[in-house]
């Protein structure tokens, strides 16, 4: 089949965003959350695949905590990182693929209902402006928010599913979207309300169809939830180990839902700052577009609504993590509510933009574990303070770091104190705050960055090479696909100029 011009240009800006994230990796994917279960599980799926094919007696299996299913997505990066490198190493990658895709069919869809030059500046807005960019090194979300996405575009966006293909791929990306992570269950309602809109003109006619959704949406379901519970098992259970982190008082549940969203430390505005823009734009697009509106409020809500059971909605990784998932469905409905250029309306979100890929920069930059060191290292690292205390707030902390790495005065220690305030005088047997050396905390995670000025051979420098060379073509794929987006405005306008013209000629 042949690709239409658009798609030619989602193809380049998915091959762009992900040599551009690539660049930046760190090399390593393992200290990242609980990627590291997922390797060992992951390796030992291989190693008794293996040993079934030889017939050899077959290792005990090695479970992670959400199960067989995100896992599965690890075992071709695993067994190539097996022949190059490491499978930590090529494993690193994969996050940043994830990543591309996501905002490449964020770009699809928005070319849908926007104008080319609105439809790619949101695009790299949610690419580089966002949570999405120090994701694409952190894992963690990325495949629950990719699948859950792409479950709405094909519902939504992907035009009628005629065809059993069509469906079949339909049915696994939703079963999909609610088994990669033991708390993707919580978004069944918005797989509902996905298959309703998809099916409800004609559902008499596709029960059929129906019936087979549901049943792959159910068997990957359960598959995901039979694997987690090896795992959770052994330990008390998944229900047992949740029990400890929820609130004690309804009351929580307001405060977490505004902390959520406007936490200083925390918040979703502070690491996604275009968001604010969504506030005034899902009305307009819940107007317009309301089943994407709908959507967009559905992956939210639903998450909103778990995490908001926790005494503590957010952890030690960069953000408010949990809704990640919502951050392309939300820019979408800012590209619904505004689909052509106003500079009424352009001004607020490029400076918004403009603050995000600050802030999304430091979170690239800089590997989240560093601040917890720092924090134990100062006797400091209980959960309060590390999603809480202003004074570890990430985002100033990581700027800290930064400053002192361009700065880059030698050996000499700086040193930093995170002092609080008494109020109004310290207790009798307050111990003193501890000084840190904050250049002991200040190494980029990036893997080009670290080896820029170190002499390289061998598969270090192989290594090395690969990531300018990732860094120059992300470049060079991004002018490209900028320019192309600037003739397809410019076209679009002389198209809007010529209707215009031919429409008062005939009057």
């Amino acid at each position: 089949m042949k690709l239409c011009r658009v798609h030619k240009t989602a193809a380049i800006l998915f091959l762009g965003l992900s040599a551009s994230y690539i660049c930046l990796s760190p090399g390593s994917i393992a200290g990242q959350g609980y990627t590291g279960e997922e390797i060992d599980s992951g390796l030992r799926i291989l190693a008794v695949a293996t040993a079934w094919m030889k017939g050899h007696p077959l290792p005990p299996m090695i479970w992670s905590r959400h199960g067989p299913v995100p896992v599965l997505f690890d075992l071709p990066f695993l067994k190539l990182g097996k022949l190059l490198v490491s499978p930590d190493f090529m494993l690193s990658f994969q996050p940043a693929l994830f990543t591309a895709a996501l905002v490449t069919i964020l770009f699809l869809w928005l070319r849908k209902l926007c104008s080319p030059g609105v439809s790619l500046f949101l695009s790299l807005t949610a690419a580089f402006g966002t949570m999405l960019w120090p994701y694409a090194y952190i894992s963690l979300e990325t495949k629950q928010s990719l699948f859950i996405f792409l479950a709405g575009y094909l519902a939504l966006a992907g035009g009628r599913i005629r065809s059993w293909p069509r469906l079949l791929f339909f049915a696994i990306t939703c079963g999909l979207a609610i088994s990669v992570k033991s708390t993707s269950v919580v978004l069944w309602p918005v797989i509902a309300y996905l298959i309703y809109v998809r099916f409800r003109n004609d559902w008499r006619e596709q029960r059929s169809q129906i019936l087979v959704l549901v049943l792959i949406i159910g068997a990957i379901g359960t598959l995901g939830h039979w694997g987690s519970n090896f795992y959770w098992a052994p330990r008390g259970g998944g229900g047992g180990n949740l029990r400890q982190w929820l609130i004690d008082s309804p009351l929580q549940l307001f405060s977490n839902a505004i902390g959520i969203f406007g936490s200083p430390t925390k918040g979703l505005f502070v690491y996604a700052p275009v968001l604010l823009a969504s506030l005034y734009a899902v009305p307009r697009a819940f107007r317009t577009h309301r089943p994407i509106a709908v959507f967009a409020l559905l992956v939210a809500g639903c998450t909103l609504g778990l995490i908001c059971l926790l005494k503590s909605p957010a952890d030690e990784v960069w953000g408010c993590r949990y809704m990640h998932l919502a951050i392309a469905p939300l820019i979408l409905c800012i590209g619904a509510g505004w689909p052509r250029f106003s500079w009424r309306q352009a001004v607020p979100i490029v400076v918004l933009a403009a603050v995000g890929v600050v802030v999304s920069f430091l979170g690239a930059f800089y590997y989240y574990g560093v601040r917890n060191f720092a924090m134990k290292d100062a006797s400091q690292n209980t959960m309060e303070w590390i999603t809480g205390d202003s004074i570890w707030n990430p985002v100033q902390f990581n700027a800290r770091l930064f400053e002192i790495w361009v700065s880059n005065h030698g050996e000499a220690p700086v040193l930093w104190t995170p002092e609080h305030t008494w109020v109004w005088d310290p207790p009798p047997d307050a111990l003193p705050w501890k000084t840190l050396n904050l250049r002991d905390y200040c190494q980029p995670q990036s893997f080009m960055v670290r080896f820029w000025h170190i002499p390289k051979q061998g598969v270090v420098l192989r290594i090395f090479a690969t990531y300018v060379f990732s860094l120059v073509l992300g470049v060079v794929l991004l002018i490209w696909v900028v320019v192309r987006t600037v003739r397809d405005q410019h076209s679009e306008i002389a198209r809007e100029f010529k209707l215009v013209v031919s429409e008062a000629s005939a009057s």
